[in-house]
């Protein structure tokens, strides 16, 4: 019973090669629906909902073999910062490994059942899991 718990749990990294785009952000979503963003002033709304947007369109992953190329933002330039690095799956955990930063990223990750949806939730250093998740369509 316990060797097929530990199956259930195990990822194909075959199933992320390929390119994923953002299709939901739900702690983005969570931001500017919230009390504070609402009473935060306009001019700071804008510039928030600015980078917002463009993370919201530029974002996404694409795996190849032990390579990943994705996209972050940089919020005081508000531009669109290509990233790349290496990656591995380890059981229901995604690690990106940043080339530039020297830096690796653990997501908890779920796909679902025809493998063209993945989803991904931050695990922070302290091993604390975030409550919101993103969602990406395979392309």
């Amino acid at each position: 019973m316990r060797f097929l718990f530990l199956l259930i749990l195990l990822i194909d990294p075959s199933a992320l090669l390929g390119k994923w785009t953002l299709t939901f952000a739900e702690a983005n979503f969570n931001l500017v629906n919230s009390a504070a963003f609402k009473s935060t002033p306009k001019d700071q709304q804008d510039e928030i909902l600015e980078v917002n947007e463009l993370y919201l369109n530029n974002a996404y992953y694409e795996f190849k073999k032990d390579t990943v190329y994705w996209t972050d933002v940089n919020a005081k330039e508000k531009e669109v910062v290509f990233k790349k690095g290496k990656w591995m799956i380890i059981g229901d955990t995604l690690r990106i490994f940043d080339y530039d930063k020297i830096y690796t990223y653990n997501y908890l990750i779920k796909l679902n059942g025809r493998e063209d949806e993945l989803q991904t939730r931050m695990i922070f250093p302290n091993g604390d899991i975030a409550r919101s998740k993103e969602t990406y369509k395979k392309e």
